[in-house]
Protein backbone atom coordinates (compact mmCIF):
# COMPACT_ATOMS: atom_id res chain seq x y z
CA UNK A 1 0.00 0.00 0.00
CA UNK A 2 1.73 3.75 -1.32
CA UNK A 3 1.83 6.83 0.95
CA UNK A 4 -1.17 8.07 -1.23
CA UNK A 5 -3.64 5.41 -0.95
CA UNK A 6 -2.61 5.47 3.03
CA UNK A 7 -3.56 8.87 2.99
CA UNK A 8 -6.92 8.58 1.47
CA UNK A 9 -7.58 5.54 3.54
CA UNK A 10 -6.85 7.49 6.77
CA UNK A 11 -8.87 10.08 5.88
CA UNK A 12 -11.89 8.25 5.42
CA UNK A 13 -11.67 6.57 8.18
CA UNK A 14 -11.41 9.46 10.35
CA UNK A 15 -14.57 10.78 8.26
CA UNK A 16 -16.42 7.91 8.83
CA UNK A 17 -15.45 7.92 12.86
CA UNK A 18 -16.20 11.79 12.80
CA UNK A 19 -19.52 11.03 11.19
CA UNK A 20 -20.97 8.23 13.00
CA UNK A 21 -20.76 10.09 16.08
CA UNK A 22 -21.64 13.15 14.66
CA UNK A 23 -24.87 11.22 13.32
CA UNK A 24 -25.83 9.18 16.29
CA UNK A 25 -25.51 12.55 18.38
CA UNK A 26 -27.70 14.54 15.78
CA UNK A 27 -29.96 11.69 16.10
CA UNK A 28 -30.29 11.49 19.99
CA UNK A 29 -30.78 14.90 20.33
CA UNK A 30 -33.30 16.10 17.75
CA UNK A 31 -35.07 12.86 19.15
CA UNK A 32 -35.08 14.55 22.58
CA UNK A 33 -36.31 17.94 21.35
CA UNK A 34 -38.78 15.93 19.44
CA UNK A 35 -39.93 14.22 22.63
CA UNK A 36 -39.56 17.51 24.57
CA UNK A 37 -41.42 19.21 21.71
CA UNK A 38 -44.59 16.85 22.33
CA UNK A 39 -44.29 16.89 25.76
CA UNK A 40 -44.59 20.73 25.61
CA UNK A 41 -47.14 20.83 23.52
CA UNK A 42 -49.63 18.39 25.64
CA UNK A 43 -48.51 20.60 28.71
CA UNK A 44 -49.60 24.10 26.76
CA UNK A 45 -53.03 22.69 26.26
CA UNK A 46 -53.95 21.11 29.58
CA UNK A 47 -52.58 24.55 31.03
CA UNK A 48 -55.00 26.71 28.64
CA UNK A 49 -57.73 24.04 29.86
CA UNK A 50 -56.88 24.72 33.47
CA UNK A 51 -56.83 28.46 33.71
CA UNK A 52 -60.14 28.67 31.73
CA UNK A 53 -61.83 26.63 34.57
CA UNK A 54 -60.09 29.15 37.26
CA UNK A 55 -62.05 31.50 35.89
CA UNK A 56 -64.57 32.75 38.45
CA UNK A 57 -68.51 31.37 37.77
CA UNK A 58 -67.04 28.53 35.81
CA UNK A 59 -69.17 25.78 34.29
CA UNK A 60 -69.11 23.01 32.15
CA UNK A 61 -72.19 23.67 30.43
CA UNK A 62 -70.21 26.42 28.21
CA UNK A 63 -68.73 23.37 26.48
CA UNK A 64 -72.04 22.41 24.99
CA UNK A 65 -72.22 25.56 22.96
CA UNK A 66 -70.02 28.36 21.87
CA UNK A 67 -67.53 30.17 24.61
CA UNK A 68 -64.02 29.74 25.35
CA UNK A 69 -63.95 26.62 26.84
CA UNK A 70 -65.90 24.61 23.94
CA UNK A 71 -62.80 26.68 21.75
CA UNK A 72 -59.90 24.97 23.99
CA UNK A 73 -61.29 21.58 24.26
CA UNK A 74 -63.18 20.77 20.95
CA UNK A 75 -61.34 22.72 18.67
CA UNK A 76 -58.40 20.54 19.14
CA UNK A 77 -55.56 20.15 16.49
CA UNK A 78 -55.94 17.45 13.62
CA UNK A 79 -53.20 15.31 14.94
CA UNK A 80 -54.15 15.50 18.47
CA UNK A 81 -57.21 14.68 21.05
CA UNK A 82 -58.65 16.41 24.14
CA UNK A 83 -61.00 15.27 26.59
CA UNK A 84 -62.50 15.79 29.52
CA UNK A 85 -64.14 13.40 32.01
CA UNK A 86 -66.02 15.12 34.44
CA UNK A 87 -66.23 13.89 38.23
CA UNK A 88 -70.01 12.15 37.31
CA UNK A 89 -67.90 10.02 34.78
CA UNK A 90 -69.49 12.06 31.58
CA UNK A 91 -67.01 12.27 28.65
CA UNK A 92 -66.93 15.68 27.18
CA UNK A 93 -65.14 15.99 23.70
CA UNK A 94 -65.11 16.01 19.97
CA UNK A 95 -67.61 12.98 18.77
CA UNK A 96 -65.65 12.87 15.28
CA UNK A 97 -62.51 11.73 16.98
CA UNK A 98 -62.20 8.31 18.84
CA UNK A 99 -62.62 8.69 22.69
CA UNK A 100 -59.39 7.90 25.27
CA UNK A 101 -59.09 5.07 26.91
CA UNK A 102 -59.19 5.86 30.68
CA UNK A 103 -56.45 3.66 32.61
CA UNK A 104 -56.77 2.44 35.94
CA UNK A 105 -53.55 5.11 36.53
CA UNK A 106 -56.00 8.25 35.22
CA UNK A 107 -58.61 7.01 37.69
CA UNK A 108 -56.22 6.33 40.52
CA UNK A 109 -55.11 9.81 40.36
CA UNK A 110 -57.67 11.25 43.07
CA UNK A 111 -56.16 8.02 45.57
CA UNK A 112 -52.53 7.94 45.37
CA UNK A 113 -51.88 11.74 45.66
CA UNK A 114 -50.82 12.08 42.37
CA UNK A 115 -51.84 14.51 39.38
CA UNK A 116 -50.51 13.58 36.44
CA UNK A 117 -50.25 10.79 34.63
CA UNK A 118 -48.24 10.29 31.47
CA UNK A 119 -48.43 7.02 29.16
CA UNK A 120 -48.91 6.33 25.72
CA UNK A 121 -51.55 4.93 23.25
CA UNK A 122 -52.36 3.06 20.48
CA UNK A 123 -55.87 4.81 18.52
CA UNK A 124 -56.20 3.42 15.05
CA UNK A 125 -52.63 1.80 13.99
CA UNK A 126 -51.62 5.08 15.61
CA UNK A 127 -49.64 5.74 18.68
CA UNK A 128 -50.42 8.75 21.37
CA UNK A 129 -48.58 10.57 24.06
CA UNK A 130 -51.02 10.89 26.75
CA UNK A 131 -51.25 13.20 29.33
CA UNK A 132 -54.15 13.08 32.06
CA UNK A 133 -54.55 15.69 34.83
CA UNK A 134 -56.48 15.46 38.17
CA UNK A 135 -58.21 19.24 38.15
CA UNK A 136 -59.25 21.06 41.36
CA UNK A 137 -63.17 20.43 40.77
CA UNK A 138 -62.08 16.19 40.46
CA UNK A 139 -62.34 16.83 36.53
CA UNK A 140 -59.61 14.24 34.70
CA UNK A 141 -58.43 16.48 31.76
CA UNK A 142 -56.51 14.03 29.14
CA UNK A 143 -54.89 15.22 26.12
CA UNK A 144 -53.30 13.04 23.22
CA UNK A 145 -50.89 13.73 20.23
CA UNK A 146 -50.12 11.73 17.17
CA UNK A 147 -46.64 10.71 17.21
CA UNK A 148 -46.50 9.71 13.93
CA UNK A 149 -44.40 12.62 13.24
CA UNK A 150 -41.95 11.65 15.32
CA UNK A 151 -41.94 8.45 14.00
CA UNK A 152 -41.42 9.73 10.83
CA UNK A 153 -38.68 12.22 11.64
CA UNK A 154 -36.88 9.15 12.76
CA UNK A 155 -37.02 7.01 10.20
CA UNK A 156 -35.88 9.52 8.34
CA UNK A 157 -32.80 10.59 10.36
CA UNK A 158 -32.30 6.90 10.37
CA UNK A 159 -32.40 6.87 6.35
CA UNK A 160 -30.61 10.15 5.50
CA UNK A 161 -27.61 10.38 8.16
CA UNK A 162 -25.94 7.00 6.89
CA UNK A 163 -26.58 8.28 3.63
CA UNK A 164 -25.09 11.89 4.19
CA UNK A 165 -22.05 9.59 6.15
CA UNK A 166 -21.54 7.61 3.27
CA UNK A 167 -21.23 10.42 1.15
CA UNK A 168 -18.90 12.41 3.61
CA UNK A 169 -16.67 9.03 3.44
CA UNK A 170 -16.41 9.32 -0.05
CA UNK A 171 -15.59 12.75 -0.57
CA UNK A 172 -12.96 13.02 2.00
CA UNK A 173 -11.72 9.96 0.66
CA UNK A 174 -11.76 11.84 -3.06
CA UNK A 175 -9.88 14.87 -0.97
CA UNK A 176 -7.80 13.32 0.63
CA UNK A 177 -6.17 11.08 -2.49
CA UNK A 178 -6.03 14.61 -4.31
CA UNK A 179 -3.80 15.69 -1.05
CA UNK A 180 -1.81 12.81 -0.37
CA UNK A 181 -0.69 13.56 -4.57
CA UNK A 182 -0.04 16.97 -4.04
CA UNK A 183 2.05 15.95 -0.66
CA UNK A 184 3.53 12.53 -1.65
CA UNK A 185 5.11 14.21 -4.86
CA UNK A 186 8.24 15.29 -3.53
CA UNK A 187 8.66 11.66 -2.05
CA UNK A 188 8.23 9.95 -5.14
CA UNK A 189 10.54 12.06 -6.53
CA UNK A 190 12.90 11.63 -4.14
CA UNK A 191 12.57 7.48 -4.36
CA UNK A 192 12.93 8.00 -8.08
CA UNK A 193 16.34 10.23 -7.86
CA UNK A 194 17.91 7.49 -5.39
CA UNK A 195 16.46 4.53 -7.42
CA UNK A 196 18.75 6.46 -10.36
CA UNK A 197 21.18 6.70 -8.33
CA UNK A 198 21.99 3.41 -7.34
CA UNK A 199 21.41 2.20 -10.76
CA UNK A 200 23.69 4.69 -12.30
CA UNK A 201 26.28 5.40 -9.23
CA UNK A 202 25.99 9.15 -9.98
CA UNK A 203 27.01 10.26 -6.68
CA UNK A 204 27.58 13.69 -7.98
CA UNK A 205 23.63 14.24 -8.46
CA UNK A 206 21.59 15.92 -6.53
CA UNK A 207 18.16 17.04 -5.68
CA UNK A 208 16.83 20.24 -5.66
CA UNK A 209 15.06 21.31 -2.37
CA UNK A 210 12.81 24.01 -1.95
CA UNK A 211 11.11 25.06 1.21
CA UNK A 212 11.26 24.44 4.64
CA UNK A 213 9.42 21.72 4.99
CA UNK A 214 9.35 18.08 6.11
CA UNK A 215 10.12 16.89 2.58
CA UNK A 216 12.65 19.77 1.87
CA UNK A 217 14.93 18.73 4.97
CA UNK A 218 14.70 14.98 3.49
CA UNK A 219 16.10 16.48 1.00
CA UNK A 220 18.66 18.23 1.84
CA UNK A 221 19.71 15.37 4.31
CA UNK A 222 19.59 13.15 1.02
CA UNK A 223 22.27 15.52 -0.64
CA UNK A 224 24.49 15.63 2.39
CA UNK A 225 24.56 12.03 2.53
CA UNK A 226 25.15 12.02 -1.18
CA UNK A 227 27.89 14.63 -0.74
CA UNK A 228 29.57 12.63 2.05
CA UNK A 229 29.19 9.36 -0.43
CA UNK A 230 31.18 11.24 -2.94
CA UNK A 231 33.86 12.06 -0.67
CA UNK A 232 34.34 8.81 0.76
CA UNK A 233 34.81 7.31 -2.83
CA UNK A 234 37.30 9.65 -3.85
CA UNK A 235 39.01 8.96 -0.40
CA UNK A 236 39.24 5.29 -1.69
CA UNK A 237 40.48 6.14 -5.12
CA UNK A 238 42.98 8.45 -3.72
CA UNK A 239 44.16 5.45 -1.23
CA UNK A 240 44.37 3.07 -4.14
CA UNK A 241 46.43 5.57 -5.73
CA UNK A 242 48.57 6.07 -2.88
CA UNK A 243 49.05 2.64 -2.21
CA UNK A 244 50.25 1.95 -5.55
CA UNK A 245 52.41 5.00 -5.46
CA UNK A 246 53.61 3.86 -1.79
CA UNK A 247 54.34 -0.07 -3.06
CA UNK A 248 56.25 0.76 -6.40
CA UNK A 249 59.16 2.21 -4.73
CA UNK A 250 60.02 -0.86 -2.45
CA UNK A 251 58.79 -3.35 -5.28
CA UNK A 252 61.23 -1.99 -7.37
CA UNK A 253 64.18 -2.05 -5.05
CA UNK A 254 63.52 -5.75 -4.27
CA UNK A 255 63.30 -6.66 -7.90
CA UNK A 256 67.01 -5.29 -8.25
CA UNK A 257 68.72 -6.37 -5.28
CA UNK A 258 67.42 -9.86 -6.26
CA UNK A 259 69.04 -9.21 -9.80
CA UNK A 260 72.53 -8.53 -8.10
CA UNK A 261 72.17 -11.39 -5.70
CA UNK A 262 71.69 -13.73 -8.62
CA UNK A 263 75.27 -12.77 -10.26
CA UNK A 264 78.12 -14.64 -9.79
CA UNK A 265 80.49 -12.30 -8.93
CA UNK A 266 78.67 -10.70 -5.96
CA UNK A 267 81.24 -10.60 -3.35
CA UNK A 268 80.21 -12.11 0.60
CA UNK A 269 80.19 -8.44 1.80
CA UNK A 270 78.16 -7.13 -1.17
CA UNK A 271 75.55 -10.17 -1.13
CA UNK A 272 75.04 -9.37 2.98
CA UNK A 273 74.76 -6.01 2.49
CA UNK A 274 72.22 -6.40 0.04
CA UNK A 275 70.24 -9.08 1.71
CA UNK A 276 70.08 -6.10 4.74
CA UNK A 277 69.15 -3.67 2.02
CA UNK A 278 65.77 -6.67 1.35
CA UNK A 279 65.14 -7.20 4.94
CA UNK A 280 64.67 -3.11 5.10
CA UNK A 281 62.57 -3.36 2.00
CA UNK A 282 60.56 -5.79 3.52
CA UNK A 283 60.27 -3.93 7.01
CA UNK A 284 59.40 -0.93 4.85
CA UNK A 285 56.38 -2.62 2.85
CA UNK A 286 55.27 -4.21 6.54
CA UNK A 287 54.72 -0.75 7.66
CA UNK A 288 53.46 0.45 4.81
CA UNK A 289 50.24 -2.04 4.46
CA UNK A 290 49.95 -2.17 8.25
CA UNK A 291 49.82 1.91 7.76
CA UNK A 292 47.72 1.57 4.67
CA UNK A 293 44.70 -1.04 6.51
CA UNK A 294 44.78 1.62 9.17
CA UNK A 295 43.83 4.40 7.00
CA UNK A 296 41.60 2.09 5.00
CA UNK A 297 39.67 1.75 8.26
CA UNK A 298 39.39 5.81 9.01
CA UNK A 299 41.90 8.03 7.87
CA UNK A 300 41.24 10.79 10.14
CA UNK A 301 41.71 8.27 13.21
CA UNK A 302 44.69 6.15 12.06
CA UNK A 303 47.59 7.73 13.89
CA UNK A 304 47.15 10.56 16.12
CA UNK A 305 49.48 13.79 16.20
CA UNK A 306 53.08 13.83 18.69
CA UNK A 307 56.11 15.64 19.18
CA UNK A 308 57.83 15.05 15.73
CA UNK A 309 61.83 15.78 14.75
CA UNK A 310 61.92 16.73 11.47
CA UNK A 311 65.30 16.37 11.14
CA UNK A 312 65.62 12.97 12.15
CA UNK A 313 62.67 11.84 9.75
CA UNK A 314 64.73 13.40 7.05
CA UNK A 315 67.79 11.51 7.92
CA UNK A 316 65.75 8.29 7.60
CA UNK A 317 64.52 9.26 4.16
CA UNK A 318 67.69 10.43 2.76
CA UNK A 319 69.48 6.75 3.87
CA UNK A 320 66.77 4.58 2.47
CA UNK A 321 66.73 6.70 -1.30
CA UNK A 322 70.34 6.22 -1.62
CA UNK A 323 70.03 2.52 -0.17
CA UNK A 324 67.58 2.29 -3.06
CA UNK A 325 68.81 4.20 -6.20
CA UNK A 326 72.68 5.05 -4.90
CA UNK A 327 71.58 9.28 -5.72
CA UNK A 328 72.81 11.71 -3.08
CA UNK A 329 70.54 12.98 -0.70
CA UNK A 330 71.50 15.37 1.63
CA UNK A 331 69.65 17.00 4.82
CA UNK A 332 70.30 20.55 5.97
CA UNK A 333 68.69 21.46 9.33
CA UNK A 334 68.83 25.35 9.97
CA UNK A 335 66.50 25.80 12.82
CA UNK A 336 64.55 23.91 15.49
CA UNK A 337 62.55 21.06 14.15
CA UNK A 338 60.58 19.64 16.39
CA UNK A 339 56.62 20.21 14.95
CA UNK A 340 53.15 18.34 16.17
CA UNK A 341 52.14 16.38 13.77
CA UNK A 342 51.39 12.66 12.38
CA UNK A 343 54.91 10.69 11.70
CA UNK A 344 54.17 7.89 9.55
CA UNK A 345 51.79 9.93 7.32
CA UNK A 346 54.51 13.07 7.44
CA UNK A 347 57.54 10.85 6.14
CA UNK A 348 55.60 9.17 3.60
CA UNK A 349 54.64 12.90 2.01
CA UNK A 350 58.57 14.01 2.42
CA UNK A 351 59.64 10.35 0.96
CA UNK A 352 57.45 11.18 -2.03
CA UNK A 353 58.80 14.36 -3.01
CA UNK A 354 62.13 12.96 -2.42
CA UNK A 355 61.38 10.29 -4.74
CA UNK A 356 60.01 12.17 -7.10
CA UNK A 357 62.45 14.81 -6.90
CA UNK A 358 65.34 11.60 -8.04
CA UNK A 359 62.64 10.62 -10.41
CA UNK A 360 63.26 13.95 -12.58
CA UNK A 361 66.17 15.10 -11.66
CA UNK A 362 67.22 11.70 -13.59
CA UNK A 363 69.33 10.48 -10.74
CA UNK A 364 72.57 12.42 -11.61
CA UNK A 365 72.57 15.01 -9.49
CA UNK A 366 72.32 15.65 -5.87
CA UNK A 367 68.94 15.65 -4.04
CA UNK A 368 68.79 18.32 -1.19
CA UNK A 369 66.61 18.36 2.17
CA UNK A 370 66.47 21.30 3.97
CA UNK A 371 64.66 21.47 7.28
CA UNK A 372 64.06 24.76 8.60
CA UNK A 373 61.60 26.62 11.53
CA UNK A 374 58.23 24.06 10.80
CA UNK A 375 59.22 24.01 6.99
CA UNK A 376 60.45 20.97 4.99
CA UNK A 377 62.01 21.69 0.87
CA UNK A 378 63.52 19.11 -1.05
CA UNK A 379 65.22 20.33 -3.49
CA UNK A 380 66.68 18.50 -7.06
CA UNK A 381 69.13 20.15 -9.73
CA UNK A 382 67.15 18.24 -12.71
CA UNK A 383 65.67 19.65 -16.02
CA UNK A 384 62.84 19.79 -13.71
CA UNK A 385 59.48 20.14 -15.99
CA UNK A 386 58.43 21.31 -18.95
CA UNK A 387 55.70 24.39 -19.12
CA UNK A 388 54.14 22.50 -21.91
Amino acid sequence: MNLRTRFALIAGVLVFILATVMSVGAYRIASSQLENQVQTSLEQRITRILNIMARPNFSWRDSFGPGPVNQAIMQTEVDAITQVVLPNGQVLGRREYPQLPIENADKALSFDGKRVHKSSTIIDGHTFRTMTVLANDGSLIQVAKDTQILIDARNGMRTWFPLFAALAVMVSAVIGWLFAGRVSKPIENLALTADDIAQTQDLERRITVSGNDEVARLSTSFNTMLTALSKSMNRQRQLVQDASHELRTPLTSLRANSELLERASVSDADRAAILADMRAEIDELTALSTELSALAIDQKAAESSIDTDLAVIADEIATRAARRGGTAVSVHVTDDVMVQARPHQLERAISNLVDNAIKFSGGTSEVEIHVGAKRVEVRDHGPGISDG
